[in-house]
């Protein structure tokens, strides 16, 4: 059951901003959040802890945008800034 408070189903628009792990092909669990920013610290902090190659995604289920990629390097975590049509032009 759906509820306001984000703790219902997986499609509860309350934390719209999800972690999609592209490696498994499956949400990662527990990991919803409201503000994409905070999104984008939960997947920096998953990719950091995660094995080498893994691919963390952020991504707005209302819309299905991906907002950005965190890929696990052996040394680092590399971010994939993704351009979107409402940016506008570059500076």
């Amino acid at each position: 059951m759906k509820n306001g408070n984000g703790n219902g189903n997986g499609h509860d628009p309350a934390r719209p901003f999800r972690l999609w792990d592209a490696k498994d092909g499956e949400m990662v669990r527990w990991r919803y959040y409201l503000y994409p920013r905070n999104a984008h610290l939960g997947a920096l902090i998953e990719a950091r802890w995660a094995e080498p190659g893994k691919v963390i995604e952020v991504i707005d289920i209302r819309t299905s945008k991906l907002l950005g990629q965190y890929k696990r390097t052996p040394t680092s975590v590399a971010f994939t800034a993704i351009k979107r049509e409402d940016d506008g032009p570059e500076a």
